[in-house]
């Protein structure tokens, strides 16, 4: 699956082809999956005739801003890719894929816009398709890109509103379940995967089973850290995986079926399991599992909190009941005032 260096670099692409420009033609394959909400017919009269003004990403979504609402909301799901005619295509599968060839419109393709200069009439038209082999993408229109769903249900960006290291520990230590399902989850980091999981907790040296919860500052601190390099380098690379620096584990992770195993350069092996609904490669050497924080002022705080508990407890039960000869006295006591009340 695209994940968001590959997104980011499409969503470039479509910015640096089609700003400024007017959509004067539009073509689309009837797909109820694909097209989410709307028919591709209804696709097809809301963008025509619209100019790009802008274009974004949020996590594995990007979108098209228009002259006019509604906007479109592009998905890749697990195989969507973009092509522009006439040039370069660009794939961020590993293998070739059928949809690589030459032809135009490119195989499985679900829309294909055609696109003028607004400023220039002579310069000759963009044209982009919008592919997917296994209609798991998405296509939406939307009045507010950023503000409605999906992506206004999305988690923070790491590169478009990286949250400060305090806001992102308490959010972190909110949680209860393995860490490596908690970046996964898209409504927590929107636009990390499973190659950028495993790579971000590679280099933070955590185990991707362990808890949320148990994790200590300096484990924070580095996830924090990781992430943000992680995927400001996949961008700055263009998402071209053979930029990316050579003591990655994205080089070597997908030797699974390896009968000799898969070993990182430095001959420390890899190993798989899964984690959080999802094949995770793993370097036990760096990453070992804790199964309690290593942050002894945490440790500390709540066994004191703990402390208080058992305190507040056990004061209850200690407490003797009344003699009955103290609730006879109570009793006679009552009655001698309700006595003299009368009296007077």
């Amino acid at each position: 699956m695209p994940e968001l260096p590959e997104v980011h670099r499409a969503e470039r692409a479509c910015n640096h082809n089609m700003i400024r420009k007017r959509i004067t033609k539009v073509e689309t394959q009837q797909d109820n999956l694909v097209f989410c909400g709307i028919t591709n017919k209804e696709f097809e009269t809301s963008i025509l005739n619209k100019i790009v003004v802008d274009t974004g990403r949020w996590g594995k979504y990007f979108y098209f801003i228009l002259n006019e609402k509604p906007h479109p909301v592009f998905h890749f799901g697990m195989a969507g890719d973009i092509r522009f005619k006439d040039q370069d295509a660009f794939s961020y599968r590993r293998k070739k894929s059928k949809n690589d060839s030459e032809e135009w419109p490119p195989r499985f393709w679900k829309l294909v816009i055609t696109l003028e200069d607004v400023n220039d009439k002579s310069s000759p038209s963009t044209t982009m398709a919008f592919t997917d082999e296994r209609r798991l993408a998405r296509v939406r229109l939307v009045d507010s890109a950023l503000t409605d769903p999906p992506i206004s249900k999305l988690g923070f960006d790491p590169l478009n509103n990286m949250l400060k290291l305090e806001d992102f520990g308490k959010l972190i230590l909110k949680r209860r379940c393995p860490i490596k399902a908690l970046l996964l989850d898209q409504s927590f980091s929107a636009g990390i995967g499973n190659w950028i999981a495993d790579e971000v907790l590679y280099q933070s040296k955590i185990h991707p089973s362990q808890y949320t919860n148990t994790l200590s500052s300096e484990q924070i601190s580095a996830l924090h850290e990781k992430i943000v390099y992680v995927c400001q380098t996949a961008v700055d690379a263009n998402a071209e995986a053979s930029s990316f620096p050579n003591s990655w584990l994205f080089h070597y992770r997908w030797g699974k079926g390896n009968k000799d195993g898969t070993f990182m350069p430095d001959g420390e092996q890899i190993i798989f399991q899964t984690v959080g609904g999802r094949t995770s490669a793993i370097v036990p050497s760096a990453q070992v599992l804790v199964e309690k924080s290593n942050d002894s002022s945490r440790a500390s705080e709540n066994s004191k909190s703990a402390r208080k508990r058992k305190a507040k407890s056990e004061k209850s039960p200690t407490e003797s009941p009344p003699k009955s000869s103290d609730v006879k006295d109570t009793v006679n006591k009552s009655k001698k005032k309700r006595s003299r009340t009368k009296e007077t």
